[in-house]
């Protein structure tokens, strides 16, 4: 392998590239593209593992729910391979550890931080010392990034993405149909953008206090990430709504997704509290000149017409026959 020789200005020019980053997913972009720019580095991954981690509740998850989602990831895609075999069924080591097997050397740098799902960077080429000394010194920068960055797109309490993700991300995928005129339709396999509220949640907080309210967010979003796909994005929208971006499936599938959701949450006990239901309202990006703005408006508008018509059911804004209706009933509807 070669020696690496890194100059000072070097060093100063990959700071201010990664700390010039305005959001978690171009930050990891530009490292993943920074490390593979390192002599012996032969390619980069990095991967988010979700399903094993503390949190004040007892988690319901096996090792077989562990989620690894591959960045970066194309949204459209329907491969199963992203996940890591290096990652699967075990912890996380506490430095960089180097795994050799047969022809093959990978390094796997972990990014464990409070508020967010654990990390790990998966580098495969060539390590010597003087390169892995490297890698703990922009992995420690990378670090602090990805912290800064998850306070700011995270929601505190779930570890989800907040509402200033989903813009983001929302606004990503539309610009992504809106130049992908060559993907095949003929199969329906779209994105689906869904609003989640919690049925009567207003009721636990006043009759089992906030604390339970938020083990009931807590153990809600949990089940969102055991049930929804490695290529799906879930979010907390703000206090008892939460917004799913169904990705690469038509309206059955669709449907079916989300009702098996809802099902899910209507047979889960919630500690003390007990029975909890949820209402979803769904709408399809399929007008790639719609506006982000919206298709938010027509979740919603599915949304309340779902809590109009007894709640615990899932909505398509498609479906809505009288959707005039619909909002004239906006203003007599029960939010909680």
């Amino acid at each position: 392998m070669t020696r690496q020789t890194i100059s000072v200005q070097q060093c100063f020019s990959w700071a201010t590239e990664i700390t010039r980053c305005q959001d978690y997913q171009t930050l990891t972009r530009v490292f993943l593209d920074l490390l593979k720019s390192l002599n012996g580095i032969n390619s980069a991954f990095a991967y988010e593992i979700y399903g094993d981690r503390k949190k004040r509740t007892q988690p319901y998850h096996t090792s077989e729910e562990i989620l690894i989602r591959k960045l970066p990831l194309d949204f459209a895609a329907d491969r199963g391979e992203d996940s890591c075999p290096l990652l699967n069924n075990k912890p996380l080591p506490s430095h960089i550890e180097i795994v050799i097997s047969g022809e093959t050397t990978q390094a796997i740098l972990p990014v464990v931080t409070d508020t967010g799902p654990d990390r790990a960077i998966v580098l495969e080429g060539i390590f010597n010392d003087e390169t892995v000394t490297l890698l703990n010194n922009l992995l420690r920068l990378y670090h602090n990034q990805v912290i800064l960055h998850d306070h700011r797109e995270r929601d505190m309490l779930t570890r989800l993405p907040n509402r200033q993700s989903f813009d983001a991300r929302l606004m990503e995928i539309c610009e992504f149909y809106q130049h992908a005129e060559l993907i095949d339709k003929t199969d329906g396999k779209l994105s689906w953008i869904a609003m989640l509220d919690i049925d009567h949640f207003k009721a636990v907080n006043d009759n089992f206090g906030h604390l339970y309210g938020d083990e009931v967010l807590l153990h809600f979003s949990q089940l969102m990430e055991g049930k929804f796909r490695y290529i799906d994005f879930i979010f907390r929208f703000g206090g008892e709504e939460f917004v799913v971006i169904l990705n690469k499936a038509n309206k059955s599938e669709a449907e079916n997704s989300f009702n098996r959701f809802r099902m899910a949450v209507e047979n889960f006990d919630f500690p003390l509290v007990g029975k909890i239901t949820v209402s979803i309202g769904v709408t399809c990006i399929q007008d790639h000149n719609i506006l982000p703005v919206t298709l938010l408006d027509r979740a919603d508008k599915a949304l309340y017409f779902a809590k109009d018509k007894g709640r615990n059911q899932v909505v398509l804004y498609e479906g809505i026959i009288n959707l005039q209706s619909a909002a004239n009933h906006h203003n007599d509807i029960e939010l909680f």
